[in-house]
């Protein structure tokens, strides 16, 4: 379980988060919505400890992470997450399998042979075969968000963080990506958060979806619920109203 606690974050003058409190829990896909701009990548990074809050706390598992130093947050924190990040981050001078690599450097005495076998089955999960030795341009866009989060897998991560899995993908592709999400947090017994814009992808696979606003959440909401809700800035958002400000 991630816990966040009262989260506050500026950057010079300008406030991007003022007292987010969000618990994300074990076993379940949680999608945060909102406005760009809105700070919910910024969410994400102190998360995964990219960056650190100016007040408030972060809880992974019962610890409190928040003053962790970066070699502490490696050491004790790193191997239980992944990120995938929006536009994939691949290395374009890196073939698909030396690109997953990367993601394996964390474990120091992995043998090459068990390298190349979770090279093979991560690419698999994600319905990619014989790309290991292709690089990215080489890819359709489906093909390296599948190739993103193949590299996001290999270590077997408890959280999977997702920033924007679906931009630039047509409706098809979006639904492919959105089902591998869902599947992928089934058979490996992950965490998921996902950063989305996708309002009906987010209906098909969340468990509960919350709003980021002006630096708050405010509304958290059973997936299955989401159409009902009375919050109006909400309901605005969900539905794609102009009227939002």
């Amino acid at each position: 379980m991630v816990e966040v606690k009262n989260i506050y974050k500026s950057f010079g003058s300008k406030e991007i988060l003022s007292g987010v409190n969000l618990t994300l829990k074990d076993g379940e896909i949680l999608s945060i919505i909102g406005k760009s701009g809105t700070g919910k990548s910024v969410l994400l990074k102190l998360i995964i400890g990219l960056i650190s809050p100016d007040s408030g706390q972060i809880v992974v598992d019962g610890v409190d992470v928040t003053e962790f130093s970066e070699g502490e947050f490696n050491e004790k924190i790193r191997t239980k997450m992944s990120m995938v990040f929006q536009e994939g981050a691949l290395w374009d001078s890196m073939t698909v399998a030396e690109n997953i690599e990367l993601a394996l450097k964390i474990r120091k005495h992995l043998p090459e042979e068990e390298r190349k076998q979770i090279i093979s089955e991560s690419l698999r999960l994600v319905g990619l075969d014989d790309v290991e030795n292709k690089f990215p341009d080489e890819l359709s866009g489906g093909m390296m968000k599948r190739a993103a989060i193949a590299r996001a897998i290999a270590i077997r991560p408890k959280y999977l963080f997702y920033d924007e899995p679906t931009t630039g993908l047509d409706p098809v592709l979006s639904n492919i990506i959105n089902g591998l999400i869902l599947s992928l947090t089934k058979k490996l017994n992950t965490t998921a958060l996902i950063i989305s814009h996708d309002i009906d992808g987010v209906a098909r696979i969340s468990d509960r979806v919350a709003m980021l606003h002006e630096g708050k959440i405010i509304l958290i909401c059973n997936a299955k619920e989401m159409w009902n809700q009375q919050n109006e800035i909400f309901n605005h958002f969900i539905h794609g109203d102009t009227e939002l400000t």
